[in-house]
C-alpha cells in the first residue's frame, strides 16, 4: 500500500516518521510540501501521486486560540478535509482521520462510546465535530480516530511543558476537576498500523474509534506522576476550573470508551501511567 501522511511535523505524523520514514511506500507532507486548505493543489498532488491511503494528521489545535481565529480553525479542520475527502474520490482511497475528546461536552460521569450524540462547548471541539461530518457525508471509506491529551517526545504537549516548568519554578498550580485520559501518541501510531495490517476488518463510511490509554486521571494528577517519573521536587498546588481562566470551555470529564477499538482488532491498550513511563525514558 501507498500512504500518505499529513502534517508531518506534528506530534502524531513524528511518531509515524520515526518507525516508518525509510519506507519508500510512505510519504510525509508538512502544509510547505502540500497546502490542503487549497483545494486546486490538493486535487493536482493527489492526482500526480495518488495513493492507497490518506492519513490526516493535520489540524488546528490551540483550543484558546481557535475562540478568535474561527475562520483558520475552521479552514483546517473542516474545508481541509473536504479537500482530502476529494482526493480521496479521484483516487478511490481511504482516509484515517483522526479527531477528539472535545466533540462531547463532559456533562457525563461515565466513558464516552463511539455513537454517542457530540455536543462540543468551543470552537474547537465544533470545528472538530463538522470534520467529522464532512467525513461521515462523503462516499469514501474511512475511519474517524477520536484520541484525547495526546503527548509525544515530539513537539509541544502538556507533558513537555510540564517538564519544563519544573526545572524553573518550584511551584505549579494545576487544574484538578477535569479529567480523561492521555494519550502517548506511540501507542496510538501503533493501533493504526494494526489497523492498516487488518485482513478482516471491513472498511465502511466514517467508522468512529476512541483511542487513549487505558485508566483516567485529572491534569493534576497526570502533572503530579510526570514530576515523580523525572524525579522533579515540584510543590504541585489543586486549581480549580473556574480558579485557572482560559479563553475556551473544556470538558469536565472527557473519557473514552476504547471496547470498540480493543474488540474490533483485538488490541491490548496500555495504562497511561505505564505509556507515560515509557515515553518519559525516551526524551
Amino acid at each position: 500500500m501507498k500512504i500518505v501522511v499529513i502534517g508531518k511535523n506534528g506530534q502524531l505524523s513524528s511518531e509515524f516518521r520515526y518507525l516508518k520514514e525509510a519506507d519508500q511506500n510512505w510519504k510525509f507532507l508538512s502544509s510547505t510540501d502540500l497546502d490542503i486548505t487549497n483545494k486546486f493543489n490538493v486535487l493536482n498532488y493527489f492526482e500526480l501521486y495518488p495513493c492507497d491511503i490518506i492519513i490526516n494528521c493535520a489540524a488546528y489545535t490551540n483550543v484558546d486560540k481557535a475562540e478568535d481565529e474561527l475562520d483558520d480553525c475552521y479552514l483546517l479542520n473542516k474545508n481541509s478535509v473536504q479537500n482530502l475527502i476529494e482526493a480521496c474520490i479521484l483516487n478511490n482511497s481511504k482516509l484515517i482521520h483522526f479527531s477528539t475528546d472535545y466533540v462531547f461536552d463532559g456533562n457525563k460521569s461515565t466513558p464516552y462510546f463511539e455513537d454517542e450524540i457530540p455536543n462540543p462547548i468551543g470552537v474547537y471541539g465544533k470545528s472538530k465535530l463538522a470534520g467529522e461530518i464532512v467525513v461521515k457525508k462523503s462516499s469514501v471509506k474511512s475511519i474517524i480516530i477520536r484520541t484525547s491529551w495526546l503527548y509525544s517526545r515530539f513537539g509541544n504537549n502538556f507533558v513537555k511543558t510540564m517538564i519544563k516548568l519544573g526545572n524553573n519554578q518550584n511551584t505549579i498550580g494545576v487544574v484538578n476537576d477535569q479529567v480523561g485520559s492521555p494519550t502517548y501518541a506511540g501507542d496510538l501510531v501503533m493501533v493504526v498500523l494494526k489497523i492498516l495490517k487488518s485482513h478482516n476488518y471491513n472498511w465502511t463510511t466514517g467508522d468512529i474509534f476512541n483511542v487513549s490509554n487505558e485508566g483516567s486521571c485529572s491534569w493534576y494528577e497526570f502533572a503530579d506522576e510526570i514530576f515523580k517519573l523525572t524525579n522533579q521536587k515540584v510543590n504541585l498546588n489543586k486549581l480549580t476550573a473556574s480558579d485557572y481562566k482560559t479563553k475556551a470551555k473544556r470538558p469536565n470529564f472527557s473519557l473514552l470508551s476504547k471496547e470498540k477499538i480493543s474488540n474490533e482488532f483485538d488490541i491490548k491498550i496500555s495504562d497511561w501511567r505505564s505509556s507515560l513511563k515509557i515515553m518519559i525514558n525516551k526524551i
